[in-house]
């Protein structure tokens, strides 16, 4: 099967990681920004009691960087593609410490993030010419 010239190989895949990364971004923007907007409320459900402001910056910032890193996953930027094999690997790993209680849901996201990590590792390098 011979691709067209000047196409690249695993484009599909790379776009799936990409946008995958830019959405689980999102939703963490929103929950960042959710928190902060809760931080005055008080919790006992949380971790740490009360520190709802804090895990609203930290989802901030993380969401910021896994936005940062699927629009860099177009331009096949390796910290980018090394950004989200690790955050999509911490989410396989964070994810089967539920299954017992989420089981479908775990192995979906499990799944999705299994495929993210498949692209970026096979069709992340850069091309040699």
């Amino acid at each position: 099967m011979a691709t067209a010239q000047g196409e690249r190989t695993g484009t599909g895949w790379l776009t799936y990681a990409g946008v995958m990364l830019m959405v689980a971004g999102l939703i963490d923007v929103v929950h960042g920004l959710w928190a902060l907007d809760r931080a005055d409320t008080r919790s006992n459900l949380l971790l740490y009691a009360d520190k709802l402001g804090g895990w609203g910056w930290f989802y901030l910032i993380l969401g910021i960087v896994l936005v940062l890193a699927g629009i860099g996953v177009f331009y096949r930027s390796q910290w980018a593609r090394w950004t989200g094999i690790i955050v999509a690997s911490i989410s396989i790993v964070g994810n089967a410490l539920w299954v017992f209680v989420f089981p479908v849901q775990v192995f979906i996201l499990i799944l999705l993030a299994s495929l993210v990590v498949y692209g970026l590792v096979v069709y992340g390098e850069p091309e040699t010419v």
